[in-house]
């Protein structure tokens, strides 16, 4: 067999490919149509010029050869040593043996390192004389523009964008909070009803999903006039980290929403409204007659400033009577911190009426009545009896019960650094941004005389 000189052996390659370049072109294009089909006419309207598919991407004649380079793992034009890869190398002066080389990673566009250990090989003779025909082989590769890397990449660019985004869900199952998983769920579902809605093929590849599919999916989020600012930023920052995580396993090559702009603060900010002294008053005369143990639910959301998902989570030994405490372990607090609260007077008597004699078992259980017991509770039923019963007999619109427990022990005279103390806030500056958003006149401001000048 004549031996080749690896420069023509490069050109004798490349004229072979482009021989077939022609029947190969057809059936990639047909591919790439069928598999990246993205929108159709409904989506496009009638703005469709002349040769143009609607929904389709341009597809030339170059991307017809990058794909196909693609799939021979090969570079268009032929790579260059020590940027695009570094030739094998034979390290044999540890106690283990191994070639190493470098090709570009088509995650990241960097070299990466890759090993092939030899000590398996024996005796030493043998071994450097594999080592040498394996690095021959190698280096030859190499110069063609063979990298290894691409089969791994490129083994996930096939998987279809609904079961892609189903293992994202299965993974942030084992790693993620009960509400945040309910959340990617809601979100998940979203993005499946619009892309079916919008012609997106149930079959087409997570590949296929391209940065117009992502920009037309925003637009529909925009235009929507049910929706708010910040609900536009919670949904293009889920199928951020989602895509993110999609490029990071390899079933897209880039995030398409990474360009997409969030609406600026001044749209998303929120406008909170306390409760004042007459709605107060309501809550606490219903919940009195209705259920005194979501009565003290509400309590510990209002004086002592624990959010719902943290309630459901504390135990009767979590309750110290003695000293009038409030252990809030770090397990269950959304900051990871172990803390204590202070249990003001007003709210012992109604926990002097539950028996705590159960120290492991949770403080609120039950289906409507919220007392102890040993079965958990999910807080979505701390906000589904809130939504059902309270708002509706009280009349409120609103229920930022621990904003307004905040907000009135600030008036009451109440130094800020006890209330962070209460509030387990990171900082004063926190704290203090409750300060002045009482509705009523400060009683010592009236007084005050700063105009009477002598």
């Amino acid at each position: 067999m004549v031996s080749l000189h690896p420069e023509l052996r490069y050109g004798v390659t490349v004229a072979l490919q482009i021989l077939v370049l022609s029947v190969q072109v057809r059936i990639l294009v047909s591919q790439r149509i069928s598999h990246k089909e993205l929108i159709g006419n409904d989506l496009w309207g009638n703005n469709v010029g002349a040769g143009m598919h609607p929904g389709y991407e341009h597809f030339s004649l170059y991307d017809a050869c990058m794909v196909l380079c693609k799939e021979k793992k090969m570079y268009f034009f032929k790579p260059t040593a020590y940027i695009h890869y570094v030739p094998a190398k034979l390290h044999d002066t540890g106690d283990v043996w191994y070639i190493s080389y470098y090709v570009i990673n088509p995650a990241t566009g960097k070299l990466k390192r890759m090993r092939l250990k030899l000590n398996h090989i024996k005796p030493v003779r043998e071994r450097k004389k594999a080592a040498k025909a394996i690095m021959a082989s190698l280096n030859e590769k190499l110069a063609l523009g063979w990298n290894p890397m691409h089969d791994a990449a490129s083994n996930n660019m096939s998987v279809k964008m609904f079961d892609a985004m189903d293992a994202f869900l299965r993974v942030k199952e084992k790693e993620s909070e009960h509400s945040t998983i309910r959340t990617y769920r809601s979100q998940v579902k979203i993005l499946k009803e619009w892309l079916l809605k919008n012609g997106f093929d149930r079959n087409g590849c997570a590949s296929a999903f391209s940065k117009i599919v992502a920009i037309r999916f925003m637009n529909d989020v925009d235009e929507d006039v049910r929706l708010c600012a910040q609900t536009y930023n919670n949904r293009l920052r889920f199928c951020s980290i989602m895509c993110n995580w999609m490029v990071e396993k390899g079933y897209m090559s880039s995030n398409p929403f990474a360009s997409l702009k969030r609406k600026p603060k001044k749209l998303t900010h929120k406008t909170r409204r306390t409760f004042n002294d007459d709605e107060l008053k309501r809550l606490w005369d219903f919940l009195e007659q209705e259920n005194r143990g979501y009565l003290l639910i509400c309590l510990f959301c209002y004086c002592c400033f624990m959010r719902p998902k943290e309630i459901v989570l504390l135990k009767c030994g979590d309750i110290d009577i003695r000293r009038q405490i409030l252990n809030v372990r770090g397990a269950i607090a959304k900051n990871d911190n172990d803390s204590q609260r202070t249990i003001p007077d007003t709210m012992m008597k109604y926990l002097l009426e539950i028996d705590l004699s159960h120290s492991d078992w949770y403080l609120f259980s039950g289906k409507h009545d919220f007392l102890p017991g040993s079965a958990k509770i999910w807080s979505q039923r701390i906000s589904d009896y809130w939504f059902k019963n309270v708002r509706p007999a009280c009349g409120f619109s609103k229920d930022l019960l621990k904003d307004t427990g905040i907000t009135n022990m600030l008036g009451q005279g109440v130094p800020a650094s006890f209330v962070k103390q209460q509030a387990d806030h990171s900082s004063l500056a926190m704290t203090s941004a409750y300060l002045g958003k009482s509705s009523k006149a400060n009683d010592k401001l009236k007084k005050v005389d700063i105009i009477n000048v002598d």
